[in-house]
């Protein structure tokens, strides 16, 4: 073992601990799905069955904390290929990236949606939208020009943090951005600029998860012969106290098909990321919770779809992600 990767070591295979969908699921009709401000229409005129039509049908989900209620938000037909949703602090706004067709990464655009669906917005190039905790900015990552920046709302004027930088995310607190350069993982004060490089050889990718206090952070990383790896690294930060508790980085499950994506709960307890389902052929939402040693589970009342690329409402009230309805068997009854 790499002597970085100290404390505890939790290896999981996927394929032997999956578990079925709740079978309590429901889809809302003119209720919202767990907290976002606004609220939806039938879901019969939320565009799924028109969705099926489309070349490669990627749709914005709002999937209740219980696995409940289920709220098909929008598909975006100027921007049939979309990710990395992120909502604002007080839920008004859905932040994602998408391309238009035919484009490539680096054209990628950063959008905006309300949770009703309505007042699409396209706010220039880049990707992977963070929020600051007023809601006035966004973080993001853009490849042309390439590094990772900040955009200002009001004034649409754009920031460059670190023109190595990629994937950029912002701290719950608002007082750090946390992102990888050339594999290592950086965290950088937002107020003084003064950059922490964390004490780690694995190498780390894009849209990872701060834990609500601020002390750690849950992303993907790449190893070697090809595989990658979910982990939990505690943050070398001046604030971060120093207990037995805080192991340096803890492996949970290794394999070749993990999406980038994580979304961490802000009760701490509940992280969300995806991975390939052997029992159903597709790429799925697990969830563990990382304050104890669990084994991973299905995300309850989620689509039997290719799903990927989730986050959480600030309330915790609401998972949002993208289904890919690539299967016309898929469509819901």
């Amino acid at each position: 073992m790499n002597r970085h990767l100290y404390g505890g070591l939790i290896v999981v295979l996927l394929a032997s601990c999956v578990s079925a969908p709740s079978e309590a699921q429901e889809t809302t009709s003119g209720n919202d799905a767990g907290g976002l401000t606004g609220q939806a229409g039938p879901t019969e005129a939320s565009g799924v069955s028109e969705v099926f039509r489309m070349a490669k049908p990627e749709m914005l989900m709002l999937l209740s904390h219980d696995g409940k209620r289920l709220r098909p938000l929008c598909d975006v037909p100027s921007h049939p290929s979309i990710g990395s949703p992120a909502v604002s602090p007080a839920g008004d706004l859905i932040a994602f990236d998408g391309n238009r067709p035919g484009t490539g990464l680096e054209a990628t655009e950063l959008l905006t949606v309300k949770p009703d669906g309505t007042d699409l917005e396209c706010l220039g190039n880049g990707a992977m939208p963070s929020w600051s905790v007023d809601g006035k900015r966004l973080a993001f990552s853009c490849n042309a020009p390439r590094g990772v920046f900040v955009l200002d709302l009001t004034t649409e004027e754009r920031e460059l943090i670190d023109e190595a930088g990629w994937g950029i995310q912002w701290s719950p607190d608002g007082k750090y951005w946390a992102y990888s350069r050339g594999g290592a993982l950086i965290v950088k004060n937002v107020a003084t600029g003064e950059v922490y490089e964390q004490d780690s050889t694995l190498e780390w990718g894009w849209n990872m998860a701060w834990s609500p206090d601020c002390r750690s952070l849950c992303g993907v990383v790449q190893l070697p012969h090809g595989q990658t790896a979910l982990v939990v690294q505690a943050l070398q930060l001046p604030e971060a106290e120093q207990d037995a508790n805080r192991v340096g980085v803890r492996i949970l499950s290794v394999g070749r098909n993990n999406n980038r994506d994580v979304a961490w709960h802000p009760s701490g307890k509940r992280v969300v990321f995806t991975a390939f389902s052997a029992p159903t052929g597709r790429s799925q939402l697990f969830e563990f919770d990382p304050t104890k040693d669990s084994i991973p589970s299905l995300v309850a009342g989620q689509t039997a779809t290719n799903n990927r690329d989730q986050c959480w409402s600030a309330d915790g009230k609401t998972l949002v992600y993208v289904a890919h309805f690539k299967f016309e068997r898929d469509e819901p009854k």
